[in-house]
């Protein structure tokens, strides 16, 4: 192995050899959620696409100058919803109105129901001064015909698939998920429906890497755990590089006799790009290359224990699969204060997990998990993000701390 990489500098080394994807395919919008986008979305029109009432009340032609409190108006039809009034109002005459109908031309203001006398009767008495142009959204106010809504490379969440709904895309153009196939190591770890005898660990890591690559928008593929020898080893992975776009392994990369993953990647044709990384869980992380005719493929070997094969995946492949879908992998880390915790010291970046919370004065400080192995599973329970603690820094040096994120959603109070 060689003089591992810092976490930053493997990073970008990762993103400056990731290749956004260019195959696309078209999709139905109930098939969409979750998707990258591949196209840009722009407004087929003024939105709203006629003035609207955002009030139940009556829809006034009061003029420029408004109206006073105890003005009275004759009432001569509605407008609804779904049935707008087919009229011209002239000046001094008023329709009932529900939110989202039609304001009907000549009409100046909107005037809440609870500031009249109410629906009863052939005319409405107001009971406050009116002001014109009130509780009227205008045509074109909220987006104008042809401005881009939603962009390429992002991802199609609710808000997103409500948009393309408002805009009548039925279908949409997505980019193609990437094939990810992980491949367990280890004549220690057992299938999770096996009771594991003391010697055994249930094999969850594949499960948790799984869900990762889901939640990034990728298709993951759990090929099972390969033996700590070297033919079944090598049959396994060829079956991971026959057709997988990412491959990740798990375990079999450190040092030890049985660790025969690199030399079996090599072998396969996998080139190494770095292995070896100063963090903190995580240090023996693999990351190769290896051209299969047009296509390039991208290998991670992953450290065998829970926290730090998650946490590696978090830091330097979530930002990857973002790349690949044309997506923004986001900066290195946000700045935020710390609150009152502490930490010893490493010659390494420590990757601790974290959340936000509120301190006395109302901000937002980063709150570190104590300290745990890295073959604690439960310790990512704990955060929901990463504190980046700089090699070689002892508390007291730091008032703030980067932290990177995953999409494990931040716990505001």
């Amino acid at each position: 192995m060689a003089n591992p990489l810092e976490l930053r500098d493997a990073r970008a080394h990762v993103l400056a050899r990731t290749q956004p994807q260019s195959q696309t395919e078209r999709v139905s919008l109930a098939e969409a959620h979750g998707r990258t986008l591949a196209e840009s979305i722009c407004t087929d029109g003024p939105w709203p696409v006629t003035d609207r009432s955002a009030m139940d009340g009556f829809a006034i032609a009061a003029g420029p100058d408004g109206l006073p409190s105890g003005a009275t108006t004759p009432v001569i039809g509605e407008s609804l919803a779904g049935k707008p009034f087919a009229e011209s109002l002239a000046q001094g005459q008023a329709i009932r109105i529900m939110t989202g109908a039609v304001v009907p031309e000549g009409a100046t203001t909107v005037v809440p129901v609870e500031h009249t006398s109410g629906y009863e009767g052939e005319t409405v008495t107001v009971t406050q001064d009116v002001s014109a142009h009130a509780n009227i959204r205008p045509r074109g106010s909220e987006r104008e015909s042809g401005v881009e809504v939603l962009t390429p490379g992002r991802r199609l969440h609710a808000a997103e698939i409500g948009v393309l709904a408002v805009l009548g895309h039925h279908e949409v153009t997505v980019c193609r998920r990437p094939k990810v196939a992980i491949v367990a190591t280890g004549d220690e770890v057992v299938p999770v429906e096996q009771t594991p005898l003391p010697h055994q660990v249930r094999e969850s890591n594949s499960w948790a890497l799984a869900a990762q690559v889901e939640e990034c928008g990728g298709q993951a593929r759990r090929l099972g755990i390969a033996p700590d020898e070297v033919e079944g080893l090598r049959e396994m992975l060829q079956q991971a590089l026959a057709d997988a776009d990412i491959v990740l392994t798990i375990g079999g990369i450190s040092k030890g006799t049985h660790d025969l993953v690199h030399a079996t990647l090599a072998e396969l044709g996998v080139v190494t790009e770095f292995h070896g990384i100063k963090l903190k869980p995580g240090k023996p992380t693999y990351f190769g290359l290896r051209q299969d005719g047009d296509k390039t493929q991208y290998v991670f070997g992953l450290p065998g224990n829970p926290a730090s094969t998650f946490t590696v995946f978090d830091l330097l492949v979530r930002p990857m699969l973002k790349r690949w879908l044309g997506s923004d992998p986001g900066e290195w880390g946000t700045r935020v204060p710390l609150g009152d915790t502490t930490w010893k010291k490493n010659w390494r970046v420590q990757a601790v997990p974290a959340r936000l919370v509120p301190d006395a004065s109302g901000r937002l400080v980063a709150e570190l998990a104590k300290p745990s192995p890295s073959g604690d599973p439960f310790s990512l329970l704990l955060g929901t993000c990463y504190a980046l603690i700089p090699s070689e820094t002892p508390r007291e040096d730091c008032t703030s701390i980067d932290v990177a994120g995953s999409t494990r959603p931040t716990e505001l109070p």
